[in-house]
């Protein structure tokens, strides 16, 4: 088979791919996108109380004991709760109960880890905190505004609940197969690479959008390559070995006699196992045989945990994948390697959107001309593209 013919059969693949998911892929790219930036967002629509108590922060057992009485107060139902220590001096501690996910408040399992009869949880909420004078600041029914949970759901799973994450594996796979076969497709022939990057001022019609869709697939080429594979190994972790070990998959404790350990002893048996831990929250189970969670950053950018003994404070199991290239995949997607990374990600997501309204408007202008759109594999090579 000839180049020329392995050129169009790609131009094919790329072009009917495009025509009939091209919808599905813009909004899975804008919602990308929207959700780069998702906290600030989130804090924009609806700011969060910041603390105002300069001093030494309290421990966060205690943290713990103020968060459960004023939810007591106020007639919440309390479940798990998760301590998230700020980052900032001006930041809250956020205390959240019952399971808030960014994807929203899901019905609990059947079984050991749900309610008897696959009762729903109690509806999760967020508690802010000042770390040092112990103030209660204000609560919120959800972690983020509507918009961000249809985002995240609309994202994750195309609004089709967890059938729907292999779905969009699949959209991701369709992506990767645009990218690939673009690349390819774009390739200059000889003395043609001066007009590969660019568009040029004279072009227009069918000239001007064939540029700006090839110029603009090979500047964000490698940055949209890096997010569409990401979102593949996100979606389908197992089968492409990322470990991703959840709450069900937890070691079971035997309950005993005695009191717990608190959130600040947990901490204290978690530092002695990784003396360097950068703390970021602490999980607080509901039940009396589950462990304690503790979530630290490793390598500055990978979330690592520890499982840790209620009753005697014993490390039980420790999640640090960030020598693992797979792990990496998580904040390659989100964007939250840096500011740089965290545009050029949000950029990616945006590109899906004028890849569709370009290539919808050069496949009607090859059909209003009456030439075959395997002829544009030629046309452009040759740079003879015109309106």
């Amino acid at each position: 088979m000839s180049f020329t013919a392995v050129r169009h059969t790609l131009f094919t693949v790329h072009m009917w791919i495009g025509l009939v998911l091209g919808i599905l892929l813009a909004a899975l790219g804008l919602s990308g996108s929207l959700l780069v930036y998702d906290d600030t967002i989130s804090d924009w629509i609806s700011p969060p109380p910041h603390a105002t108590t300069a001093g030494q922060p309290l421990p966060l057992s205690m943290i713990a004991g103020i968060a459960r009485d004023s939810a007591a107060e106020q007639g919440l139902a309390v479940g798990t709760m998760q301590i998230v220590v700020p980052l900032k001096p001006s930041d809250a501690v956020v205390v959240r109960f019952n399971g808030i996910s960014r994807m929203g408040t899901e019905p609990a399992p059947s079984g050991p880890q749900g309610d008897r009869g696959g009762r729903q949880r109690a509806r999760g909420f967020q508690m802010y905190i000042d770390p040092v004078s112990g103030e209660v600041l204000g609560n919120r029914p959800f972690v983020q505004p509507g918009l961000l949970t249809f985002a995240h759901q609309l994202h994750g799973n195309f609004l089709m609940g967890r059938e729907g994450r292999r779905f969009v594996g699949w959209l991701g796979v369709a992506m990767c197969l645009l990218g690939a076969s673009g690349l390819v497709l774009w390739w200059p022939k000889r003395g043609q690479w001066k007009y590969a990057f660019k568009v040029r001022r004279s072009a227009t019609g069918l000239r001007f959008h064939r540029e700006l869709h090839a110029a603009t697939g090979i500047w964000i080429f490698l940055v949209f390559m890096a997010v569409s594979v990401s979102g593949v190994v996100i979606a389908w972790p197992q089968t492409l070995g990322m470990n991703t070990a959840g709450p069900r998959e937890m070691p079971m404790v035997e309950p005993q006699q005695g009191k717990m350990l608190g959130a600040t002893e947990a901490v204290i048996a978690a530092t002695k196992a990784v003396p360097d831990l950068k703390l970021r929250s602490v999980t607080i189970p509901r039940r009396p045989e589950q462990p304690i969670m503790v979530n630290y950053l490793s390598n500055g950018a990978i979330n690592a945990m520890l499982v840790i003994d209620p009753y005697s404070g014993k490390v039980l199991a420790k999640r640090d994948n960030s020598e693992r290239f797979l792990a990496w995949m998580r904040p390659v997607h989100d964007g939250s390697l840096g500011a740089v990374w965290s545009f050029l990600v949000f950029l990616s997501g945006l590109v899906p959107s004028l890849f569709v309204v370009t290539g919808v408007i050069m496949w009607w202008k090859k059909r209003q001309r009456r030439v075959p759109m395997t002829a544009m594999t030629e046309d452009i090579t040759e740079g003879e593209v015109v309106a």
